[in-house]
């Protein structure tokens, strides 16, 4: 693992992830927060939930209730400014992520080349 976070993810947290990023709705608000953090209103990048809202043709509640799920994910993290809240990517969690999708891939393919030259 890296230097990120010495422990592994679990099967449990893996299993969320799946979860949060295997719905149509939450995979376009992730990548939404993904690409546009940058263009957001708030000076730290961040963008408002009600923000994101407006991109999407679904209510408050269920625009909240999506990054609700990303967010016990691990995939993003909020925070309250007086009535908004902003939501951006963890870094930290999505870079764990990769570690350990990149580490699966190569591992595989190690073991296919293995087979092969058996």
């Amino acid at each position: 693992m890296s230097f990120i976070d010495k422990r592994k993810m679990t099967f449990d947290e893996k299993v969320n992830i799946y979860k949060a990023l295997g719905n149509k709705t939450r995979l376009e608000i992730f990548e939404q927060i993904l690409s546009n953090g940058d263009k957001s209103i708030h000076k730290n990048g961040m963008m408002c939930i009600t923000e994101i809202a407006s991109l999407f043709s679904y209510s408050m509640p269920t625009i909240s209730a999506h990054i609700d799920i990303l967010r016990k994910a691990g995939l993003i993290k909020s925070f309250r400014e007086g009535k908004k809240i902003y939501v951006d990517v963890d870094i930290e969690k999505c870079k764990k992520l990769y570690e350990m999708f990149s580490g699966s891939i190569l591992s595989y393919e190690e073991k296919k080349l293995s087979q092969k030259s058996v």
